[in-house]
């Protein structure tokens, strides 16, 4: 494509991730790493992750790190929280789109780095503030190195891989070694070359990297905690997700088929026409890129816990599967036929405010605002978006449109929807009731707490460390079909949607 489309595509695509660095937080994981980040600040403890008075043991201490760090430069707010992992984001892709340059120099960069970006699932991950950008960037610097000492067996990339495995190590387990182990054992394996892998894997240079960089954390962490707590963050936390269910989150063996279906529009079909296009006997990129998707596609669909964005660990060889059917289509135009793919998308678009507005009416749930969602059914603005796309894709068949222009409109397209309407909306439908007694509460005296909730952003925008329980009560957030089970004496401070603020009372007599 134009390279001055392609650099206007990407200018547009990184000012839709502005109004995402100021949305509100998404309890349960961004609401956690926020409450824990904060808290190491207040406390001044940074050694071991502790929300309220409870350790937080689900990942490592680096992202928090990172919070903590933003949040001293920036204040306590959704800017300093989401930025690190946007920063990320942009380097994840850079990365990736600079190793396919390097390895095919007629290569686009600016064209895999968009394909990459503009993936829905990659995009919604992009912002979260979590460890997930954080650690598919180094994945995906992992892969690039262990690619490279394949090819030419120097040590330099020894030493990165190591380094980037012990930094991933300290951002989210032992998931880092887990993949990338595995990718090279089946990659070396194909090749007929396991020597090179016991190589890269017993290599003493890389095993001191390695230790070096997560021992100072590790050894002072593990004499602060027991050997069972040591258990369940390095092991139960990775490889108790796949014999166990965590959490509710479970799934039949075909749930990752269908999340990558929406974690991939609008290139659904160039992922597959361009997957069928890998040279899988003599491209020895093919084959590593198609392992590293195909491994972590398999083996998540056989674990016990499933989540969306495990998938999003394999998904970067994507950006490279679209590229090579781009390539082969780049002087096609958009056809009658062709554009029917992309009505039934924007369809569905268009029917979304409909159906979630029905759904509030007939599953009413306390968790969620269903007025938001009632309101969202009248968005004229969202509406004529979603029309005016329909009539592109008609006009544009008419007038035989170049098909990857097209492709590049609707992509982007996509994410304009998604951050300035679908995101912002889920998030008020959700979450806007929380942050507004969290502000509340900011400004009153006395310790804040929640009774049978679990909603850790509501401390982090207080500016407080938040509890849980009646223990520490004295400003209590909780929910109206909880407060009859109340033991205590009370007073209704504000209420919010289903959520209300209360101030315990104490008898003086």
């Amino acid at each position: 494509m134009n390279p001055r489309i392609n650099n206007i595509s990407i200018l547009l695509l990184t000012a839709l991730y502005v109004p995402m660095l100021f949305l509100g937080l998404f309890d349960l994981d961004e609401g956690a790493f926020a409450a824990t980040s904060f808290q190491m600040l207040e406390n001044n403890k940074f050694l071991v992750p502790i929300i309220g008075e409870e350790l937080r043991l689900e990942k490592p201490v680096l992202t928090y790190w990172i919070q903590a760090l933003s949040i001293k430069i920036w204040g306590a707010n959704e800017f300093a929280l989401r930025l690190p992992a946007v920063l990320a984001s942009f380097f994840w892709a850079y990365s990736f789109s600079r190793f396919i340059k390097e390895t095919d120099n007629q290569a686009s960069s600016s064209e895999i780095y968009l394909n990459l970006l503009t993936l829905p699932g990659v995009f919604i991950i992009s912002f979260a503030a979590t460890a997930d950008a954080f650690l598919n960037l180094f994945i995906t610097l992992l892969m690039i190195e262990i690619y490279r000492y394949s090819k030419n067996h120097k040590d330099i990339h020894l030493v990165k891989s190591a380094l980037f495995v012990a930094i991933g190590f300290l951002l989210k387990g032992l998931t880092i070694i887990a993949i990338g182990g595995v990718v090279a054992l089946l990659y070396f394996a194909y090749q007929k070359r396991l020597s090179s892998f016991f190589k890269l894997t017993f290599s003493i240079k890389a095993w001191s990297i390695f230790l070096l960089v997560i021992a100072p954390w590790f050894l002072l962490f593990a004499n602060k905690i027991g050997a069972n707590e040591l258990s369940y963050l390095f092991f139960e936390q990775t490889f108790g997700r796949f014999t166990n269910t965590f959490e509710k989150h479970d799934g039949p063996v075909y749930y990752y088929l269908i999340i990558f279906i929406f974690i991939a529009l609008p290139y659904l079909v160039d992922v597959v026409r361009g997957m069928m296009k890998l040279d899988l006997r003599r491209n020895e990129l093919d084959i590593f890129l198609f392992i590293w998707f195909i491994f972590v596609f398999i083996f998540f669909s056989f674990s016990s816990t499933k989540l969306p964005h495990y998938l999003i660990y394999g998904i970067t060889p994507i950006a490279y599967f679209v590229y090579r059917n781009h390539q082969k289509i780049k002087s096609y135009k958009l056809t009658a036929s062709s554009s029917i793919f992309f009505i039934l998308i924007w369809l569905s678009i268009l029917a979304l405010p409909f159906y979630l507005s029905y759904l509030a009416e007939v599953k009413e749930s306390l968790e969620v605002s269903g007025s938001t969602l009632t309101e969202f059914k009248g968005d004229i603005s969202y509406l004529i978006f979603s029309v005016s796309m329909l009539l592109f894709f008609v006009i544009g068949s008419l007038t035989r449109l170049n098909l990857l222009l097209v492709k590049r409109v609707s992509s982007l397209a996509l994410i304009t929807i998604l951050s300035l309407k679908i995101i912002p909306i889920i998030n008020e439908s959700t979450q806007a009731d929380i942050k507004k007694l969290g502000l509340i509460a900011g400004k009153l005296e006395g310790d804040v707490t929640m009774y049978k909730l679990n909603k850790p952003s509501f401390g982090f925008y207080a500016n407080k460390i938040s509890y849980r329980g009646l223990e520490r009560a004295d400003i209590i957030l909780t929910r109206k079909d909880k407060i009859d089970s109340l033991t205590i004496n009370f007073e209704i401070i504000s209420i919010s949607g289903n959520y209300l603020l209360l101030r315990k009372e104490y008898d003086n007599k």
